[in-house]
């Protein structure tokens, strides 16, 4: 009986061996099936089926669906290649082979070309046009819109408007007087340094790039230099004389320190292309082009920079100004006969700017319809101004702005 026995039990560990065997075959092809298909998924994301279907002309063009990178040439073909220079996430510089349908000649250094991001080749020259970041700006502001800066007003027509102004260019150019292209306007936030670029590019037709400093910080290295570099050669190939202005320019033009963290190198290397900028423009004797620049913290800002302009405060106005500025606000609306604007005026505190005796005016206007029924015959009262001046005093409208400096130094001690 014991042979029988242990043969019985031979039986059964094999055929518990075959059963475990074909399970895991099982086991093995359900994985194996499991990986092709992963496999085919990723195949599918990595390679759509689009990059193959596409059928055009150009042999290294790329699907308009496929994204393309803008690259620079930076060194002309050696006889084997060509060098690009490719910006963003991809940035480095690539050796790349001429594309059929092009001649090496047609690759200069400085030619923009498109890549393709999964070859780096070379599908595309990209002709140079406008850049509409830096689309010159329309404005309808006059020196008429602009109160209690006449002085300002003054020395901006007598530095800035005599390069504007072709006839008067052309003379100083014979009598050899070199004026300053750069211009820094200092004062408080709403004391209307905007509005003044803005009418002395309208008084003298000239187009105006308007762009505000953090705009120009950038997250990848070098392209914040680049983007100065696009906008001034946009404002030199600009048909009319042409103002560049940055405001809150010590955004990029802080004091270079030692602490190179938080972005300190890029925003470094951007303000040092701002310079070269403003060194390129001085030594064009034919150049229109006027950089003005705007800032309420020239205290904190890189000498370099300060060293290259000529410094006007736009000061907060006193109170004779800021009655001629109530009247240009109001010009346009409906005053009833009670009210008058030199005790309006007087109510102002000391620290009121143009942009918060807009804010009044606009509110009185706000106050007088909301009193009025029939809106026709809606008349500003003085009481409709002096709820207006308790607002903004008590901070119900309006916000607070930043002093020029806690100890309100005059701009000429900073510079000195």
């Amino acid at each position: 009986m014991r042979p029988v026995k242990i043969l019985k039990d031979f039986l059964a560990r094999v055929r518990g061996w075959v059963i475990s065997m074909s399970d895991k075959d099982v086991n093995k092809e359900n994985d194996d099936e499991g990986k092709e298909q992963e496999a085919g998924k990723e195949q599918k994301v990595q390679f759509p089926q689009y990059f193959q279907q596409k059928k055009n002309d150009n042999p290294n063009s790329t699907s308009l669906k496929t994204p393309v990178m803008r690259g620079v040439v930076v060194s002309e073909f050696d006889g084997d290649r060509i060098w690009v220079e490719a910006s963003g996430n991809m940035k480095g510089r690539y050796g790349v082979e001429v594309p059929n349908g092009y001649n090496p000649e047609d690759f200069t250094p400085g030619t923009e070309v498109a890549l393709d991001p999964n070859t780096f080749k070379v599908t595309d020259i990209v002709e140079k046009g406008k850049d509409a970041e830096f689309e010159a700006i329309d404005t309808d502001v006059t020196f008429q819109d602009i109160g209690g800066l006449d002085h300002v007003v003054k020395s901006l027509k007598s530095n800035v408007g005599a390069q504007l102004n072709e006839d008067k260019s052309k003379k100083m150019q014979e009598w050899g007087i070199e004026m300053d292209k750069s211009m820094l306007l200092v004062g408080k936030p709403g004391t209307g340094k905007t509005h003044l670029v803005k009418a002395l590019s309208n008084e003298y037709d000239a187009d105006m790039f308007m762009i505000n400093g953090p705009q120009m910080v950038e997250k990848f290295i070098g392209e914040g230099a680049k983007k100065v570099k696009r906008l001034y050669d946009q404002a030199r190939a600009s048909d009319k004389p042409a103002i560049v202005f940055i405001d809150e320019i010590d955004a990029i033009a802080k004091k270079r320190l030692d602490d190179r963290r938080h972005g300190g190198e890029e925003v470094e290397r951007t303000m040092s292309q701002l310079l070269s900028e403003l060194d390129g423009l001085d030594t064009e004797k034919d150049s229109g082009v006027i950089s003005i620049f705007a800032t309420n913290t020239p205290d904190i800002m890189d000498p370099a920079l300060l060293n290259r302009c000529s410094a006007i405060e736009v000061p907060v106005p006193d109170t004779e100004s800021k009655e001629e500025i109530l009247r240009i606000h109001t010009r346009r609306m409906n005053i009833g006969d009670d009210v008058n604007y030199t005790a309006i005026a007087e109510q102002f505190e000391e620290g009121f700017t143009g942009r918060d005796i807009k804010q009044i005016a606009k509110q009185a206007a706000v106050n007088a319809l909301e009193r009025h029924e029939d809106v026709s015959k809606t008349q500003i009262e003085m009481e409709d101004f002096e709820s207006a001046i308790k607002d903004l005093k008590e901070g119900n409208m309006g916000v607070e702005k930043d002093f020029l400096s806690d100890g309100q130094v005059h701009p000429n001690e900073m510079f000195a």
